[in-house]
């Protein structure tokens, strides 16, 4: 009986990290983000337009970071969108969100402009409107 509970339990603990996989990040009211997640400390600015034409260039996730007070935006496999020229190294470290929530901000922020805001201990929320993104994943170590 122990086996099978074991079994069992492998499992469930395999099929929620295949589904956490699918979809990375919640999207929250912005007084709710603030309460979870501290005050924004420094942001940058995008119009909203241009992030989404940045999710077509990837297939699943866009990774975000603020190095040396820079946005800088990566596709799938880390591979560099925005700006184009920036060089980056192993070591950086980049949040990443799900694609469909990212539009999903964009359409429902109702704003032109959306905010990659930098908080406490290096998360990043993705704000646009009443909304805000989180619960990204750090990369590395846990990179796609």
């Amino acid at each position: 009986m122990c086996k099978f509970n074991t079994i069992i339990a492998a499992i469930i603990f395999i099929c929620s990290i295949s589904y956490s996989q699918d979809i990375v990040g919640k999207i929250y009211s912005n007084t709710e983000a603030d309460s979870l997640y501290g005050p924004v400390l420094t942001f940058i600015s995008i119009p909203c337009d241009q992030l989404n034409n940045l999710t077509s260039q990837t297939t699943n996730y866009l990774m975000f970071g603020i190095l040396n007070g820079n946005l800088t935006i990566l596709g799938d496999k880390r591979v560099v969108l925005y700006p184009e020229s920036t060089e980056i190294s192993q070591q950086d470290v980049f949040r990443y969100f799900s694609i469909s929530l990212i539009q999903k901000i964009i359409k429902e922020g109702n704003s032109s402009m959306i905010s990659i805001e930098l908080r406490n201990n290096g998360i990043i929320t993705i704000t646009n409107g009443n909304y805000t993104l989180e619960n990204g994943v750090f990369c590395p170590p846990f990179c796609n």
